[in-house]
């Protein structure tokens, strides 16, 4: 696995599809959410070049090939102050930021990039970064895409009496991680989206046509797509409270506050998801919409784009699609 290493000795390792031949590419640069990692993605690679893309997919810290987290740096994520848990989730921005501006500064002539993230992990420290960095992070970026996340990823507090498979009374401890893989990846079955109603979604209501994407996966297959001990550590914390309010206040200072979105002038932001998802991608995906739509304001513009039929494994299930679809978002 290829890795690219931070002035600050911070490693990311990632995945590459290849540069393109013959002429000018786009450059799809993926970050990874909870428990499956760059190894989910995998199945875009042989449409890359077709597709005049280079697919790169980066491991966060604590996955496969990327640095891990201090002893001191995991306890905060445990039981940190608010300051201490604000300051890590700066961290984590920054780090991120400059492994991509890594990679543009490293990259051959490639005049268009596009980055998918399951949360919006670096946007509100743009003006935080180096002069030169945040320069071409505003010129080369010209689509940011926060691909199927969860309200949980952007902070977003889970309403009154609904659950997810780790705050579920009826699901003991020890499966819990089976359990969220098995659930995230399922078809569900919800009522009219178009309401924004959360009553017209559900937690449990499966389509028994279709069967979970982890079940069809080959257990080699599993195994290079998944790592559950950095849940344990500091991912199931961090979209809980009370560390969720920390998480939304970086969500909400990416997407709203104008000066942020200024640094990003050249750069079009998109919220992608699936018809069938778990409740809780949908039910951040209207969160978003709305607050948008309230805000009415054209410089804090947000695209919206729902996946009829899809899951949180489009990538996997119909690859072919998933291409087809992001590209609309990057050439609309």
């Amino acid at each position: 696995m290829p890795s690219l290493t931070l002035k600050s000795g911070v490693v990311f390792g990632y995945t590459d599809s290849g540069a393109v031949t013959g002429g000018d590419y786009t450059t799809l640069v993926i970050i990874h959410g909870h428990t499956f990692h760059s190894g989910t993605f995998q199945r875009l690679n042989p449409l890359a070049q077709p597709n005049s893309l280079r697919i790169i997919s980066v491991n966060r810290r604590e996955y496969p090939g990327s640095s891990p987290y201090s002893a001191q740096e995991l306890t905060a994520f445990v039981e940190g102050t608010d300051a201490e848990r604000a300051s890590l989730l700066e961290q984590q921005g920054r780090d991120l930021a400059m492994f991509l501006d890594g990679l543009i500064s490293g990259a051959v002539h490639t005049p268009n990039w596009w980055y998918c993230a399951n949360r919006m992990v670096h946007g509100d420290f743009i003006q935080t970064l180096p002069t030169a960095t945040q320069e071409r992070l505003s010129s080369f970026v010209h689509t940011v895409v926060m691909l199927q996340s969860p309200s949980l990823a952007l902070g977003i507090p889970i309403p009154s009496g609904w659950l997810i498979p780790h705050t579920d009374p009826n699901i003991a401890p020890e499966s819990r991680g089976f359990a969220f893989a098995k659930w995230v990846s399922s078809y569900f079955i919800h009522g009219d989206l178009s309401s924004h109603d959360i009553d017209h979604l559900t937690y449990t209501n499966t389509d028994p046509s279709k069967s979970a994407t982890i079940e069809t996966l080959r257990p080699e297959d599993l195994f290079a797509m998944t790592d559950f001990a950095p849940a344990e550590k500091y991912d199931n914390i961090i979209g809980l409270p009370p560390f969720a309010g920390a998480v939304f206040k970086q969500t909400n200072k990416a997407l709203f506050d104008p000066t942020v979105r200024a640094a990003w002038s050249q750069t079009r932001f998109w919220t992608v998801y699936g018809s069938a998802e778990p409740w809780t991608i949908i039910y951040g995906a209207w969160f978003l919409e709305d607050q948008s739509h309230e805000m009415n304001n054209p410089e804090l513009a947000i695209e919206f784009k729902v996946i009829d039929g899809g899951n949180h494994f489009l990538v996997w299930e119909d690859p072919e699609k998933a291409i087809n679809e992001l590209k609309e978002c990057f050439s609309t």
